[in-house]
C-alpha cells in the first residue's frame, strides 16, 4: 500500500463510494491501513487520501441532492428511506454541525443526513467545514484500527481481517455511544420546552 497508484485507486474508490448513498467504505480504509501499517508514511498517506476523498465524495452527494431536489423528494416519499431522511431533517434543525460530524461516524446515517441537507438547500461552506471534521475523525478511526490490526499480525490476510474486525467494533461502539447521547438529548428536549 506504499505505491502512489495504490493510494490513488484507494482515493478514487473512497470518493466514488462516498458519492453514492449507503456504500460502506470504512472497512476498506481499515484494510488499506493494515496493509500500509509497516510504514508510518504509507499509513499517513492512507489517512490523508481517505480524509480528502471522503469529504469530496460527501460534497458531491450534497450537490447531487441539491440539484435533484424535486425528483428526489418524490422518490423518498414513496420509499422506506423517507422516514430516515425526515428524522435526519429534524436532527439538522437542532444542530447541523454536530449532525454532520456524528453522521460520518455512525453507520447508516451519513447519506440520510447529507441528502436531507441537500433537500433543505444547506449552505455548502458550512457543510464542508463540518464534513471535514467528521471525515477527519472517520478516517483517523478506521486508519488507526487498520494500523493496529496490521501491527498485530505480520501475515497480510490476518492483518486485514483484524483491521476489519477492529473497525466494525470501533464504529459499533461509537455509534451506540452517540445514539445514547442523542436519545438522552431528545428525551430532555420536551422537558426543557415545557
Amino acid at each position: 500500500m506504499t505505491d502512489v497508484v495504490d493510494l490513488l485507486l484507494l482515493g478514487l474508490t473512497v470518493l466514488v463510494a462516498s458519492s453514492v448513498p449507503f456504500v460502506p467504505t470504512g472497512e476498506m480504509v481499515g484494510a488499506a491501513a493494515a496493509l500500509a501499517a509497516p510504514s508510518v508514511l504509507a499509513t499517513l498517506g492512507v489517512f490523508g487520501v481517505c480524509w480528502l476523498c471522503s469529504a469530496v465524495g460527501d460534497t458531491v452527494l450534497l450537490t447531487a441532492a441539491r440539484l435533484l431536489r424535486g425528483p428526489l423528494q418524490g422518490w423518498l416519499d414513496r420509499h422506506a428511506t423517507g422516514p430516515r431522511v425526515e428524522q435526519a431533517r429534524r436532527w439538522l434543525d437542532r444542530s447541523a454541525f454536530s449532525a454532520v460530524v456524528t453522521a460520518r461516524l455512525v453507520p447508516g446515517t451519513r447519506a440520510p443526513v447529507i441528502i436531507a441537507l441537500g433537500l433543505q438547500g444547506a449552505d455548502r461552506r458550512r457543510f464542508v467545514a463540518a464534513d471535514l471534521v467528521g471525515c477527519g475523525l472517520w478516517a483517523a478511526l478506521y486508519t488507526l484500527a487498520g494500523a493496529v490490526g496490521g501491527r498485530l499480525s505480520s501475515h497480510p490476510l490476518l492483518a486485514v481481517t483484524a483491521a476489519v474486525v477492529l473497525a466494525v467494533v470501533a464504529s459499533t461502539v461509537v455509534g451506540r455511544l452517540l445514539g445514547r447521547q442523542q436519545q438522552r438529548a431528545a428525551e430532555s428536549e420536551p422537558a426543557q420546552t415545557s
